[in-house]
């Protein structure tokens, strides 16, 4: 009886062993290497009534190969859709990526991928702009910079309305797009 009791009492401590062992403390996670990223995009003042711009996306190259199929890294843009940017100069912009987690990286490239819903109102006639086909119906600069884990970057893009829109003699409307990109970075810790 003893030896039955004893065999018990040792397969019940082994069991509690075990089951003491294997339950451990959370596993601490470590920080992400990751940066918070906003992009706003703003106009310039213009001559125009109205310059109508569709954005589709915003976009980071984070490889240095652009031919690369993952050099592009697609951005959670908000404010998708044709945009009036006449109402947006100065301190007026349009959030197009609002506080995004990426990874901390190299960033070589931001672009924004347009669509084709782009026009123009110039002496109260409408003109369809048409993106200029060298342009890939994106507007890229360059940034090549570092970016550092735990901090907040903020990209303003401010196109320049009147340099970007030529008339051709056609009275057709182009788009190549002049771009301006400010970088501001912020602490979050």
């Amino acid at each position: 009886m003893t030896f039955s009791y004893n065999i018990k009492t040792l397969l019940i401590s082994l069991l509690a062993l075990v089951l003491l062992t294997s339950c451990s403390k959370e596993v601490e996670s470590t920080p992400l290497e990751t940066s918070l990223v906003n992009v706003k995009l703003v106009g310039t003042q213009t001559q125009l009534s109205r310059f109508n711009l569709e954005i589709l996306d915003v976009q980071l190259r984070v490889l240095e190969d652009e031919t690369d199929p993952n050099a592009w890294l697609s951005l959670n843009t908000i404010n998708t859709g044709v945009h009036d940017l006449t109402g947006f100069t100065g301190n007026h912009v349009i959030t197009l990526v609002d506080f995004e987690q990426v990874p901390a990286e190299f960033i070589y490239n931001i672009k924004l991928v347009l669509g084709d819903q782009n026009s123009v109102v110039k002496n109260n006639i409408e003109y369809i702009v048409d993106v200029e086909s060298e342009y890939g119906n994106a507007s890229v600069n360059i940034l090549e910079k570092q970016l550092v884990e735990n901090k907040l970057y903020e990209f303003t893009v401010e196109l320049n309305i009147d340099e970007s829109v030529r008339f051709s003699s056609e009275n057709e409307a182009k788009l190549n797009p002049k771009t301006n990109t400010l970088m501001r970075l912020y602490n979050l810790y």
